[in-house]
């Protein structure tokens, strides 16, 4: 269906938002450049390695490729409540941004997951199992860092690189490249930067 090609390249915009927009930015004025370097590389090779091979096993499988997408969005954004969810525990902004910031990513990333939702052969229960799952993880490592703090800004550093690299691995080659292959691609590029345009206002009210 081309209209959810449409839709995908739509979500593809709102999570390079999220990536150019606030996470690229935030991970390299706050954490060792080198450190987020460094696990970007590490991400982005897993990701090469894990796609070649369901592409291998399910060649062409359209479903397969829309589910996997769907759990690889979720692998990102649990490596990225990491660093947020501690960073949450310690307290390492007093005002309320960093809470804004990391409720606001949540919104994109959950509109991109329903959008692969229905793109894929997942059943709803999965879809609220994965809405579950993320929000528990992102409280318990707050709840990690409010009762062990944690200062390493090596580590932290490299758990948002790899989450830099799996979303925008997601964002560029499972979503956007494939679905710039049907319909107009002028819709698809109008999609994208409406997407980047909708991640904007959303940080932007946040």
């Amino acid at each position: 269906n081309v209209k959810i090609d449409y839709i995908l390249s739509l979500c593809a915009g709102v999570l390079c938002g999220v990536l150019f927009l606030e996470l690229i930015p935030h991970s390299f004025s706050d954490y060792s450049s080198v450190s987020v370097v460094i696990g970007i590389l590490i991400g982005f090779a897993i990701m090469f390695f894990i796609d070649k091979l369901i592409h291998k096993h399910h060649p062409q499988n359209v479903i397969v490729d829309k589910t996997s997408s769907f759990y690889f969005l979720i692998l990102a954004i649990t490596l990225h409540n990491v660093p947020a969810g501690i960073a949450l525990g310690n307290h390492a902004e007093h005002n309320e941004h960093l809470f804004q910031l990391v409720v606001f990513h949540h919104i994109p990333e959950g509109i991109t997951l329903m959008m692969i939702y229905i793109a894929s052969s997942l059943k709803i229960l999965h879809l609220f199992a994965s809405f579950v799952f993320l929000s528990v993880s992102l409280t318990s490592f707050a709840l990690l860092g409010s009762i062990l703090p944690f200062s390493n800004g090596q580590y932290l550093g490299m758990i948002l690189g790899v989450a830099i690299s799996t979303m925008g691995y997601i964002t560029i080659f499972e979503l956007f490249f494939p679905s710039l292959k049907k319909g107009y691609r002028s819709f698809h590029w109008l999609s994208l930067l409406s997407g980047i345009f909708i991640a904007a206002i959303i940080f932007i009210i946040g």
